[in-house]
């Protein structure tokens, strides 16, 4: 493996008896995924991360603009919240119990008059636990429409934070996925839910797993571009 001198940039390489082609994955934390056929010689994919470095660059760049474009919430009313891909003002109010609602237009953090105001922290943890419960019941409910079209149902479904992605699926067919892509659209979130089931019947991105997301989503590319280009908004 080259040194990251000689590229410019650090990579992890994962190879894989199953895949046939060689491709690279730039991740929103900027980490750079070489994928290689098991029998690929080292020569043959330095050869492709260098024809390839150029994009690597400028994929790196944008990710680092967006973070320092991505605006730092403090939990207060008028900003604005993603939930389903539609923008929801912020409302903090005191009342009479503590709980997140939909309101008019508002997604309102309502917290009991006794402990108002409330420290921005715990706005956000009010904040995560209502988006966690509405993306259970909505994955959930997606997750056994798609199960039963791709003949795979999981064995278990949980939602977690996840830094670097927004899901996976274990080799015993648990499926973990990112409790905040309930803030992305619906055709988003169903990519998601659909690309996780796929990887029960392929543990691999090879060209039959993606033959069966497609089949299932036939536009599944623009889902993965919005999602290349909007993931970084995805977040409290």
């Amino acid at each position: 493996m080259k040194s990251v001198e000689e590229f410019g940039f650090p990579y992890s390489l994962k190879t894989s008896p199953r895949r046939k082609t060689l491709s690279i994955t730039v991740h929103p934390d900027n980490r750079v995924i070489v994928h290689a056929p098991a029998t690929c010689a080292r020569v043959k994919i330095n050869r492709f991360i260098e024809q390839k470095a150029e994009w690597i660059r400028k994929a790196l760049l944008t990710n680092l603009q967006r973070q320092r474009e991505k605006p730092v919430k403090r939990f207060e009313t008028g900003e604005m919240l993603l939930y389903l891909g539609k923008e929801y003002r912020l409302r903090v109010e005191g009342a009479n119990t503590t709980e997140v609602v939909l309101d008019k237009g508002s997604i309102c953090v309502r917290i009991a008059v006794r402990d108002f105001p409330a420290e921005p922290w715990k706005i956000k943890e009010l904040l995560m636990g209502w988006y966690g419960a509405r993306a259970m019941d909505k994955i959930g409910e997606k997750t056994a429409l798609y199960a039963a079209r791709i003949g795979a149902p999981p064995r278990q479904v949980s939602l977690k934070t996840l830094k670097s992605r927004w899901g996976s699926c274990s080799t015993t067919g648990r499926i973990s996925l990112a409790w905040n892509i309930i803030m992305a659209p619906e055709e988003v979130l169903d990519y998601l839910i659909v690309h996780e089931l796929c990887h029960l019947v392929y543990h691999d991105h090879s060209a039959a797993y993606w033959d069966l997301v497609g089949s299932i989503l036939s536009d599944h590319r623009q889902r993965r571009k919005w999602l290349r280009e909007n993931g970084h908004r995805l977040s409290l």
